[in-house]
């Protein structure tokens, strides 16, 4: 039974699009995507109802800076399988269209994971003005039943024209959901009938569509990336055949774990885990409780197993083979983590979770494919942590952001729950700045600052990635009004500690000279954060995904015959309803200016009505930094 004849014409556009015309809506466009379409129809094959998708995407090359989109990598199911597929580049010659295939020996399918394989390929004789058009029809797996096919409208590029359609018998129920902005998106509804054993019945045809969209924009402080895109996404909820009662299809967690605890590749793979028990015994040898236990477990499989970079919920291969090869997704490390806690009678559950850029998990509908990451669940000396073992510089109590994303499913026999994906994380970072101004206006002083939490790890990761060579360099590069001498980091390699960075350094002519006055601004621009929310109008809400504190002293020594005329006024301001303060003071001894500074932010997300409060309370902020100290010679 074939539902639909799923047909989009390739090529079929008029030749006046070739003429590389400015598209009015975004004229700084690198490239354009003039149409995407699909049909994804629910099919009968005798004996399994499917889902095919058909799908065709034509996009305009403005200029050369767009040309890497040229080269097309498409993601799918191991089980999925593509039957037809074509591309071409399209070009204007002599005032004739001119196609120019892409051969199919240049089609490369190539494995990417145990459940994904990708098919890739690149377009010939793409110039200023090409046109590139692919299209490929697949049979997606079984599970696509469930959730039909999440269409994105929007992208990276402008998109004139996105179109989606759906095809599926009377007999299922399905519901969809919209993200990004729902008031682009239009929806159709039709019906035509159609036969099912003999049986009449009515093919529901739903289209989806959307036309001039903008280019996805980034904006400082956003969820993800893919939350915030316009698209739909659809929910297999009940099914309803002739001459029987109608079924709820929406797979439920208790059955989900049932599920995951019987896999080879999920629960069997933790149980069959003994080998890990001497492993663990050796590294937790003289710990005094579970919490230190945690630890040394933590450190010891963080640091022994090199994550591949691959997120999954799942075990690419049996422990041993991971253990033995001391590589392995982000699965295989955490289930090792949890086996060797397990051997010393430590509770320690996986936790199933969606990351950001995947989006939120649905907690009413325990759907597979939502997940992609699993984390130890684990409780210490009567404390629960969220525990991940990806990174050696990442401590145990610590979370990557990327999984700092609503709840979570535990999963256990006993207790199976959804959690908070949380472990009151904090990014904290204090500055200590000591200066003494001479007469001529010449600054010099040291500058200590002490990262903790979530900002020890940051700089630890920015330390792996350049080196510290690189970054001492960097940072007197960064700092191009400060002539720094001198660079001290400690407890860079203990993880569990804050991180702690001297700087000694002086400043020329920092003081600006009116006569025999002197007009100082102790802040230097060197730590002076711009303002992120400078734009003037917020498309997507605000994220910062952690609490926030940020304190600052500065102590200014005058030199002797200086007398202050006028100091800054101390100053408070509260963000929202004590979702956030800021606070500042200023006083001076007889010898000393001290102003003291501290920032935090409690509250994490803020949707974009409350833009313009988090914009004037930055601003506000910024302000005040600014403001001078006014002295006099004697």
């Amino acid at each position: 039974m074939t539902l639909a004849q799923n047909t989009i014409p390739f090529g079929d556009f008029p030749i006046d699009e070739l003429r590389n015309k400015v598209y009015a809506s975004d004229p700084g466009a690198d490239a354009i995507i003039l149409s995407d379409k699909a049909i994804a129809s629910v099919n009968f094959d005798g004996k399994d109802f499917f889902v095919e998708l058909v799908r065709n995407t034509r996009i305009r090359i403005v200029n050369r800076r767009a040309f890497d989109l040229a080269n097309v990598t498409l993601s799918f199911y191991t089980d999925d399988i593509v039957s037809k597929y074509r591309a071409s580049t399209f070009n204007l010659q002599d005032g004739k269209k001119i196609e120019t295939p892409v051969p199919k020996k240049s089609f490369i399918r190539e494995k990417t994971s145990n459940y994904r394989y990708s098919l890739k390929f690149s377009f010939p004789n793409v110039n200023e003005g090409s046109i590139i058009e692919y299209s490929y029809t697949v049979r997606l797996s079984e599970n696509a039943l469930y959730t039909l096919y999440p269409w994105r409208f929007q992208s990276g590029i402008p998109v004139v024209e996105s179109i989606f359609t759906v095809v599926y018998p009377e007999y299922f129920n399905y519901k969809s959901v919209i993200s990004g902005s729902a008031t682009s998106v239009k929806r159709t509804h039709r019906e035509s009938d159609g036969m099912f054993f003999g049986n009449r019945m009515n093919i529901y045809i739903e289209t989806w569509s959307a036309n001039n969209l903008p280019a996805f924009r980034d904006e400082p402080y956003i969820t993800s990336r893919q939350i915030n895109l316009t698209g739909v996404r659809f929910e297999l909820a009940s099914v309803n055949f002739p001459s029987s009662s109608r079924q709820d299809i929406s797979a439920t967690y208790e059955k989900l774990t049932e599920k995951l605890l019987d896999r080879t590749d999920f629960g069997r793979a933790i149980a069959n885990a003994g080998f890990l028990a001497k492993y663990a015994e050796n590294v937790t040898h003289g710990c005094k409780n579970d919490l230190e236990k945690l630890k040394k477990i933590h450190e010891y499989v963080s640091t022994k197993i090199l994550w591949n970079g691959l997120e999954d919920f799942t075990a690419s291969a049996s422990l041993a083979k991971v253990f033995r090869e001391e590589r392995g997704n982000s699965a295989d490390i955490n289930f090792i983590l949890i086996a060797m806690l397990r051997s010393q009678k430590i509770k320690a559950d996986p936790v199933i979770l969606s990351t950001r850029s995947n989006g939120p998990i649905n907690q009413l509908q325990a759907m597979e494919q939502q997940f992609n990451y699993v984390v130890a669940y684990v409780m210490a000396d009567g404390n629960f942590y969220l525990v991940d073992a990806t990174d050696p510089l990442r401590p145990f109590n610590l979370l990557p952001s990327e999984c700092v994303n609503g709840y979570g499913r535990q999963i256990s026999k006993y207790e199976s729950n959804f959690v908070e994906l949380k472990n009151d994380e904090k990014y904290s970072v204090s500055r200590n700045l000591n200066l003494v101004l001479d007469r001529n206006g010449e600054l010099s002083g040291t500058l200590k600052t002490t990262y903790s939490g979530l900002s020890a790890y940051d700089f630890r990761s920015q330390i792996r990635f350049a080196g510290e060579y690189a970054y001492h360099a960097a940072t007197k590069f960064n700092a191009a009004d400060l002539s720094i001498s001198e660079i001290n980091l400690g407890n860079l390699h203990l993880r569990d500690s804050a991180v702690v960075e001297i700087l000694k350094f002086k400043v020329k002519d920092r003081a600006q000279h009116a006569g025999n006055k002197m007009i100082v601004n102790p802040f230097l621009t060197f730590f002076i954060e711009r303002n992120p929310f400078y734009q003037e109008e917020r498309f997507y809400p605000v994220d910062f995904r952690h609490p926030k504190e940020v304190f600052l002293t500065i102590t200014l020594t005058l030199p002797e015959g200086v007398e202050v005329l006028e100091i800054p006024q101390n100053a408070s301001y509260i963000l929202g309803k004590n979702d956030g303060s800021y606070r500042y003071t200023c006083s001076w001894n007889g010898k000393e200016i001290t102003v003291t500074t501290m920032m935090k932010i409690t509250r994490t997300t803020y949707p974009t009505e409350e833009y313009r409060m988090i914009q004037d309370f930055f601003s506000k902020i910024m302000k005040k930094q600014s403001d001078l100290i006014v002295l006099k010679s004697l």
